[in-house]
């Protein structure tokens, strides 16, 4: 009997050194996102980090894929991979961001991971920097415009440090094309955004493209604001001026007892009031009821990001020597709700359209 016992004991024993193995083996995979989980933009990139974590067998099985999103931990038999949200359109004072910077650092510390992703430029720019430099290998999605701005790579085509990614390039020029192609006779434009690290670079971009003549309409004002009484007057005021706007993001809007104003509720109110065509950056928009974009698609966005990740952790590549990238387009986007409020007929322009979309979220609310 003894000898039963001993031989039980030591298979338990080699049972549990396996287990332990396997648990080493596993690849421990920390994500940030710079925003909130409600957010549009964020489900986008949600979608396409599951969608190329089931591809490449990272997560067993779609409900592994659901589990991860209600619940930001999953442990598949490949992976353990937790998410945080930094909520910078909600949190975004200096001092709330140092705060939550500070507090996501101790729990990658704690966590221990073999690679960080990093959803965005808030993300990118306050965990990124905190991270440059060190062991761990970072690969970062959706920074908008070069990435040589945070200092987290030397060189687009040869970073030189522990972090390489994906950038966004934007699409105004696309999407003002669309534009005129749906309404030939609109002839200006003017920019309609809020004030955050996501706008200016499109701003400056857009703006540019206007001072080489790249642009199919002429761009006549700039409204970059974060007041929301702002926002309001000079939309009214610049829709009497103007054929057209480009509208960015507008999720940092205070109203004036300085409370942050939803951006569905902001894009609620434009689309009650203004009845003028409008280009936009992402499918996040039209989804939300704006006309048109060609998008930068947040689902190439971070699909591209884990399979950087994936050569990183399986082929042993350097991040360093890893050039950043730019995903493929997304669809020529049209919202038809939006369409039929402002009488723009679409049945002699589908060739020009590759997706339409019969949702208006904000005006839904």
């Amino acid at each position: 009997m003894k000898w039963m016992k001993s031989i039980f004991l030591i298979g338990l024993g080699l049972l549990l050194v396996s287990q332990a193995y396997a648990e080493q083996q596993k690849k421990r995979i920390f994500v940030v996102s710079s925003y909130h989980k409600s957010y549009l933009w964020s489900q986008a990139t949600q979608k396409g980090l599951t969608a190329a974590m089931l591809n490449y067998g990272y997560l067993n099985n779609i409900q592994q894929a659901d589990d991860f999103t209600n619940n930001d931990y999953i442990e598949s038999s490949k992976a353990i991979i937790k998410k945080v949200w930094m909520d910078t359109k909600h949190k975004n004072r200096f001092y709330e961001i140092a705060k939550t910077t500070v507090h996501i650092v101790r729990l990658i510390e704690e966590f221990k991971p073999d690679l960080v992703l990093l959803g965005d430029d808030n993300a990118a720019n306050y965990i990124g920097n905190q991270l440059l430099d060190t062991s761990t290998p970072v690969v970062f999605w959706g920074i908008n415009g070069l990435p040589l701005k945070y200092g987290l790579v030397e060189s687009m085509d040869s970073p030189g440090h522990n972090v390489t990614g994906v950038w966004q390039v934007g699409y105004p020029k696309e999407s003002l094309e669309l534009l005129h192609q749906l309404i030939p006779q609109a002839k200006t434009f003017a920019i309609l955004a809020c004030d955050s690290e996501t706008t200016r670079p499109r701003v400056k971009q857009i703006r540019n493209l206007a001072r080489k003549g790249e642009l199919p309409l002429k761009l006549a004002d700039a409204i970059v604001t974060n007041s929301f009484s702002n926002f309001k007057t000079k939309a009214i005021e610049l829709a009497a001026k103007v054929d057209a706007f480009f509208i960015l993001n507008h999720d940092t809007l205070i109203d004036d007892q300085g409370n942050h104003m939803d951006m569905l509720d902001v894009g609620k109110w434009y689309l009650k009031n203004v009845k003028k065509p409008e280009a936009s950056p992402e499918p996040q928009f039209v989804r939300e009821g704006m006309l048109l974009t060609a998008s930068d698609s947040g689902y190439n966005q971070s699909y591209r990001a884990f399979e950087m990740a994936l050569d990183i952790l399986e082929q042993g590549l350097n991040p360093s020597r890893m050039r950043t990238v730019v995903p493929p387009k997304g669809p020529l986007m049209v919202n038809r709700i939006r369409a039929e409020t402002l009488g723009i007929s679409l049945e002699d322009k589908m060739d020009a359209i590759d997706e339409i979309v019969d949702e208006s979220i904000a005006l839904e609310r």
